[in-house]
This record gives C-alpha cells, sequence and structure tokens, in this order.
C-alpha cells in the first residue's frame, strides 16, 4: 500500500473537498460493473475501465464525486445526468449524428461514507484529440485527419441542435474522443493490470478509508478520424430558454458571449471553428490570459477578437453593455491593449497558398463570425466545398 504520494486527481485544486468515491479495483457497482483499471479523472468524476457482468462485455464507469445541493458540483453533475436522460428521448432517431455522440448506457446511483455519487456507464472509447494532438511535432495534426474529426463532428452537432435542442457549449480537444475499433486496447489494459496490479494510495480518517487514488492505464491512440463528442456537464437547453449569463472556456468562447449578449446553437459552431485552427496550427487563435495573475483579460480578448476579425459590426456591439466601456460614440476602439495587426489569413500557414487555402479561408470564414446570425449552422456547413473537397485534391 503506497502513501505519502500525490498523483492525479490528488494535484486539482481543493481536491480535499470534493469528495470522489474510493473505488477500489476489483469492485462490482450496481451487482453489475466490476472494476478493472483506473482511465482518469477530471473535476467532477473519476473514469473507469470496467467489465458489463451482465451482457458480458467492456463499459466505461464514469463515477461522480459526492453531491449535496450546497456543493458547486451538484449543479455540474445534476446537469449532465439531465441533459443524458434527455438525449436518451432522442436516441432512436435516425440521424448520422448519433454516430459521434456519447450516451449513456446505465446511469445509477452508490452511496460512500461521504454520500452520494452518480454513476454513468458508456460504450468505451479512445483518448482526447487533445492527447492525440500532443504526439505530432508541434502540436499540428495533419490537415486530412483534423478535416476527417471536423466533418463529423458538425453531424454530432447538428443532432444536438436540430433533435435535441440543446447546445454543447464546451467543445474543445479535451472533449472530444477518439473511437476505438475494437476492444484489443481494453484487453491489453486488462493485462496489464493483471501483471502488474495498481497500488493505491488510500487516506483514512479516524480509521475510515476517505480516499482511494489509482494512477491511470492509458488507451491507445486512433487515428481513425471518428470523434466521439463527450462531456455534457456544461450542455444547455437552448429550445424555450434564454442564455445570456457569461459561459464557455475561455480560448473557446463566442462573441456573442463576450459581448454579453442572448446567446443559441452558433456558439457551438464558433467553438469548431476555433478548434479546427488550433489543431491545423498547434497553437490557439486567441491568448487573452493574463500569465502572471492568471485571469481572462477581458479588453485583451475583444481587441484580439477585432484584430483576427474587424470590428463587429455597429448593430451587434450597440447591443452590448460593453460598448460604452471600450467604444466611441464612432464606434473606435479606445482601450488597451491596442487592436493587434493580424489577420485570419495570415494564422493559417499549414495551407499554402493557393486554390485549397481560399476554399479554407471561405469555410472558416464561414463560422468566425461576430454575429450569430450570419455564422453557418451546422447543415450550412456540412456540405461546405473544402470539407467536402476530395483527398487527393488536398495532398
Amino acid at each position: 500500500m503506497a502513501r505519502n504520494q500525490v498523483i492525479e486527481e490528488q494535484t486539482l485544486p481543493f481536491y480535499h473537498l470534493k469528495h470522489y468515491y474510493p473505488v477500489r479495483i476489483g469492485h462490482i457497482f450496481n451487482n453489475r460493473y466490476r472494476i478493472i483499471a483506473n482511465l482518469g479523472y477530471g473535476a467532477h468524476s473519476t473514469v473507469w475501465l470496467a467489465w458489463d457482468e451482465k451482457v458480458n462485455e467492456y463499459a466505461t464507469l464514469k463515477i461522480s464525486v459526492q453531491i449535496d445541493k450546497y456543493s458547486v458540483e451538484h449543479s455540474h453533475v445534476l446537469n449532465e445526468i439531465n441533459v443524458l436522460q434527455r438525449l436518451k428521448q432522442f436516441a432512436d432517431k435516425d440521424h448520422p449524428g448519433l454516430d459521434f455522440t456519447t450516451l449513456a448506457r446505465d446511469i445509477f446511483e452508490t452511496k460512500s461514507l461521504c454520500g452520494r455519487h452518480y454513476c454513468i456507464a458508456y460504450k468505451p472509447q479512445g483518448n482526447s484529440v487533445r492527447t492525440l494532438q500532443e504526439t505530432f511535432p508541434n502540436a499540428m495534426i495533419p490537415k486530412l485527419l483534423v478535416k476527417s474529426l471536423i466533418h463529423r463532428l458538425f453531424f454530432s452537432v447538428n443532432w444536438l441542435h436540430a433533435t435535441c435542442g440543446v447546445a454543447h457549449t464546451d467543445i474543445s480537444p479535451q472533449n472530444v474522443l477518439m473511437e476505438i475499433e475494437d476492444d484489443t486496447s481494453l484487453k491489453d489494459i486488462e493485462d496489464q493490470e493483471s501483471q502488474d496490479p495498481s497500488v493505491p494510495i488510500i487516506s483514512t480518517v479516524n480509521g475510515d478509508v476517505s480516499t482511494i487514488v489509482y494512477k491511470s492505464r492509458p488507451t491507445m491512440l486512433e487515428l481513425s478520424g471518428h470523434p466521439i463528442l463527450t462531456d455534457y456537464g456544461q450542455m444547455r437547453l437552448v429550445e424555450g430558454s434564454v442564455n445570456r449569463d457569461w459561459w464557455m472556456s475561455d480560448l473557446y468562447r463566442a462573441p456573442e458571449v463576450l459581448l454579453q449578449l442572448p446567446w443559441e446553437f452558433p456558439v457551438d459552431i464558433w467553438s469548431i471553428g476555433v478548434m479546427t485552427l488550433e489543431l491545423l496550427e498547434g497553437k490557439n487563435l486567441f491568448d487573452p490570459i493574463d500569465r502572471v495573475h492568471g485571469q481572462y483579460v477581458l479588453p485583451l480578448a475583444l481587441a484580439q477578437y477585432i484584430g483576427y476579425l474587424g470590428p463587429p459590426p455597429l448593430n451587434i456591439i450597440q447591443q452590448s453593455p460593453l460598448f460604452s466601456t471600450y467604444f466611441d460614440a464612432d464606434w473606435n476602439w479606445i482601450s488597451e491593449p491596442p487592436v493587434p495587426k493580424t489577420s485570419l489569413e495570415d494564422f493559417v500557414t499549414t495551407i499554402p497558398p493557393g486554390e485549397e487555402k481560399d476554399q479554407f479561408m471561405r469555410f472558416i470564414q464561414k463560422i468566425l463570425t461576430w454575429d450569430p446570425e450570419v455564422r453557418a449552422t451546422s447543415n450550412e456547413i456540412i456540405p461546405d466545398e473544402w470539407l467536402m473537397m476530395p483527398v487527393e485534391a488536398m495532398l
């Protein structure tokens, strides 16, 4: 039994307050799911490879931190559960986006000494696109693979928007997994665990086990180009709702959220556009972070957006409560820092000048727009000429 180490989820801020479920390898949940190995962790859950003894196949089991109505995690976890239950209502629809979207196989509750925890069983998938990206030189994924990933993501988003009436709001390389083609990598993990059992780090309080932490075992990297959109803790209902709060992750935030205006489905299209450039170029389009203090800087973000997109349309910015703070009556930027001299075309270096780059620029400019009503919908962008370009034309 290992002690006095700090690994994995223990490195997270406020780990000691989160009350993760003390999972043990070999434990059986819900009289069905036998835990094989740790696959990973996050701020609100741990993820495990399990064997589903009811149907004799592998499953991924996501086990939430303890939830109560006073905890920050309560809303995040409950939101994901509610969204998954909503998506299940539409899962029998014949839509290609279902092939690229995570759905829950089973949802149930369990208890620890801390309280209640939700458990979600999924079909196992591979590593995230972020992990895949880190294996390529300069984090630049080949454009054919990027095109394959992005094109399929639009089908997933189309199903979420048009069929389910929800916006994901947190699309990024971390929240897109690569589909595994067979059980080979899962069997490898089980064999590794059998031959070299993981040693847990166990913490106790008054003689009772409070936490058990295992180092995770990564699955095999896949290059199939078959993405699976996942992680619904930030998902929002759009149909019949008005959303205008500060939302989305810093580097993928749509301009309507930035300008504190009402936002809907187009925020996901924006995120996919930013992600496309990141995967191709190996760096973020926007970087509005004060590295010294670790803070998001709103005027820096606005200046960068203007640098790449030009000034926001007057009819858009006049509706924003930020207008008088950052612009004068003649629509001029009056804040610091100054607007950088740059362009989307200059940012794209992995596609050389020519017909393909022209097509790509038309594609990305349909997505990265200030006005969400002008921004292409998933239906409109799926048949885009760059996404549909034959492979031989891109070599």
